[in-house]
C-alpha cells in the first residue's frame, strides 16, 4: 500500500533563495528517494519548506526519522499522512516553482505553515512555471 505525507517545516541555516543554495538538498533527496522508491515535490518560501512524499509505509517512516534528525528542519508539522491509491508525483524529488504572482496570490502575505492542506498540495503540484513560460 502507498502513503502520502505532506509537511511544512522551518528551514535552519540555509538561504533557500537560489538554485545554488538548494542544489545539495535536492541532490541528496533525489538520491535517497530513488533508492527508497519515494516520489515527491518540495517548495521553499520565506525560510520554510513544504514537502510531499509518496511511497511505502516503511520507506516513508525511515525518511521521517531522517528528517526529524536533520538540523536543517525545525518545527516540522505533518499536515497529512494517509493511504493513497496511486501516486500524484512521479519524480524522486521535484522542486515546485510556482510563478511569483501565483505564489503571492496563494499566500496572500501568509507563511506556508498557516496554509491549509489543499492550498499546500496545490502549490506542490505546480511544476516550474517560470521555465515553462520562458519557453512558450
Amino acid at each position: 500500500m502507498l502513503y502520502r505525507i505532506v509537511l511544512v517545516s522551518d528551514i535552519v541555516g540555509l538561504a533557500c533563495d537560489s538554485a545554488l543554495s538548494i542544489a545539495p538538498i535536492l541532490g541528496e533527496s533525489e538520491r535517497n528517494n530513488r533508492r527508497d522508491e519515494i516520489t515527491g515535490a518540495l517548495l521553499f518560501h520565506g525560510g520554510q519548506a513544504a514537502l510531499v512524499v509518496e511511497g511505502a509505509r516503511t520507506d516513508l517512516d525511515r525518511l521521517m526519522t531522517r528528517l526529524g534528525r536533520d538540523g536543517r528542519h525545525a518545527r516540522m508539522t505533518v499536515m497529512s499522512d494517509r493511504p493513497i491509491v496511486q501516486r500524484r508525483h512521479h519524480q524522486a524529488m521535484r522542486l515546485s516553482r510556482p510563478a511569483p504572482q501565483r505564489l503571492a496570490a496563494a499566500l496572500g502575505g501568509r507563511s506556508l505553515s498557516v496554509l491549509g492542506l489543499d492550498e499546500i498540495e496545490a502549490l506542490l503540484a505546480v511544476e516550474d512555471e517560470a521555465a515553462r513560460n520562458s519557453v512558450a
